[in-house]
């Protein structure tokens, strides 16, 4: 059975987007179900009135950022590990060229290129899919298999014997891989109003990347394992890292709640505070089943596809970037062992940004404005590094690097924006999907902007990454614009509230407990 929220539907009246002060509301309480408090009217809108207190409602959303998002974070380093580790494992052991990836496995002219977006291929066709399925299977299930299945492969890549091999493997890594991020974002707008879920998205997103940029001390570390039991340093990275995830995915499993209404941790009166703060429109966890007209109408809303190519094309200079650092710092005269140490500062620092601009813009529930405050910086750091590059010193040239690195704060604002401007779990399943597909199409266009003939400057390469922000900038603003312009579920509009007591949902006028809903659907 389709559970579905009691809700106003939000109007164009001006005084919801410039605040509430000036307004004569309403009061009116409801004549049926006790749950409801009152509600708050403006002109056909509504806002039902909390029962709970703000420190309530504080201490509450804090037990649950504990309870979800330093696991989430966990589980995305395991992720940028296991994709990114590429990059890292190609120059251990370069100073002895018989020991390295490129040498054992005869990866000459621009195979690395091909090794790096063949990754893509599955993982952009499976996203939409794979989101599909989250609440099929219950979130925790679902991002557990995730994970499972990539880490273990992810491990396999240490087995590689040839070229081939390393396509083919990467590719089912990607193809393991796909759904992990939207999943998590469909995951979050379970918990959070929708103006949150860009903020605690890129709480994991940027506390995996702070973990994360340590990757390069762990390759260094690694590298000493070289010839340990006969095997490679550059394998022996694969194997380690492809199996932590594996295991982390196991406690993924037992670890990770799925829905408020099922949650061990909460207590009754905590759950009714979660509940009812989330917005009518946002997705529920009695849909079980999607549905296909909701999934087609998606596809009718231009604002989707300017954020997805927007996101496409910032995720083209973010891989580029990501993939070819270690390479980039190498050929500005550093030994390899001294670039993987080095790849972690602007990375660390751009994780730091990431979680600053994203906090600073849920909190003022303003995108446009951050939005530049993330490309300008990199557009003139790549601009540079494109132009005045052979006149700069080696740190010089690593200190622009810095700058470049900004842009990547731009990432989950993009697919926060996304996620708060639709309704509905079929929806929102299939925008956040589709969006994070199109965008990761920019991974495999990303392996291929940094080639080996533009070494050891990579100046062609700068110019792409620079030129591509611009054209983000420009599909930023019309993508802005036209959400406020049209849009009933962005800023205050998002966030009309009405309160479910205990796991109820509404449907056809009767309350439902959601025990017996996810009993009748199993």
């Amino acid at each position: 059975m389709q559970g579905v929220r009691r809700n106003y539907s939000a109007s164009s009246d001006a005084s919801l987007s410039t605040g509430y002060s000036h307004v004569e509301p309403q009061r009116q309480q409801y004549s049926s179900p006790s749950y409801y408090n009152g509600d708050v009217k403006f002109g056909d809108a509504a806002l039902v009135l909390p029962d709970w207190t703000p420190s309530e409602e504080t201490n509450v959303m804090r037990k649950v950022d504990l309870a979800l998002i330093p696991w989430l974070t966990v589980c995305y380093t395991a992720l940028n590990v296991d994709r990114n580790n590429i990059s890292a494992a190609v120059i251990v052991n370069a100073e002895t060229p018989t020991r390295t990836m490129a040498y054992q496995l005869g990866l000459d002219g621009n195979k690395f290129n091909w090794a790096l977006s063949a990754f893509f291929f599955g993982y952009v066709l499976l996203e939409i899919p794979s989101n599909l399925l989250v609440t099929r299977f219950n979130p925790s299930r679902w991002i557990a298999r995730i994970m499972t299945s990539w880490g273990i492969l992810a491990a396999c890549l240490g087995a590689v014997q040839n070229f081939s091999g390393l396509l083919v493997v990467r590719a089912l890594v990607g193809c393991m891989e796909a759904g992990f991020s939207p999943g998590t974002a469909l995951y979050l707008s379970f918990w959070y109003k929708k103006y949150e879920v860009s903020s605690r998205w890129a709480y994991m997103f940027g506390g995996a990347q702070v973990i994360s940029s340590f990757g390069g001390v762990v390759a260094y570390g690694v590298a000493s394992m070289d010839g340990i039991g006969g095997i490679s340093g550059w394998r022996w990275l694969f194997i380690l890292e492809g199996a932590a995830s594996a295991v982390l995915g196991v406690l993924t499993w037992f670890l990770l709640p799925d829905y408020p209404q099922t949650s061990r941790f909460l207590t009754t009166r905590e759950k009714e505070i979660v509940i009812g703060r989330l917005p009518p429109s946002g997705p529920s966890v009695a849909a079980k089943q999607m549905i296909m007209v909701e999934a087609i109408d998606t596809f009718k809303d231009w604002k989707m596809y300017a954020l997805s190519f927007a996101l496409m094309l910032t995720l083209i200079t973010a891989y580029g970037i990501v993939y070819f650092i270690p390479s980039v710092i190498k050929a500005m005269g550093f030994l390899s062992t001294d670039a993987q140490l080095l790849t972690v500062p602007p990375i660390l620092f751009a994780s730091i940004w990431i979680i600053v601009v994203n906090w600073s813009s849920d909190s003022r529930q303003e995108k446009m404005f951050h939005g530049f405050a993330c490309l300008l910086p990199a557009i003139v750091g790549y601009f540079l590094l494109a132009t005045i590059q052979p006149k700069l010193t080696d740190y010089g040239r690593y200190g622009l690097l810095f700058l470049a690195v900004m842009s990547n704060a731009l990432i989950p604002l993009i697919i926060g924006l996304s996620t708060i401007t639709t309704k509905g779990t079929t929806r929102t399943a299939v925008r956040s999907a589709f969006t994070m597909a199109c965008g990761n199409i920019g991974g495999a266009i990303g392996g291929q902007v940094y080639q080996l003939d533009d070494a050891p400057l990579y100046q062609r390469g700068h110019w792409i990454n620079g030129i591509m922000l611009v054209a983000v900038l420009v599909l930023l603003v019309i993508a802005v614009v036209g959400i406020i312009y049209e849009g009933e579920y962005v800023g205050r509009k998002a966030n009309l509230t009405v309160h479910e007591r205990g796991g109820l949902e509404l449907d056809g006028g009767k309350f439902l407990d959601v025990q017996n809903v996810l009993a009748a659907e199993a």
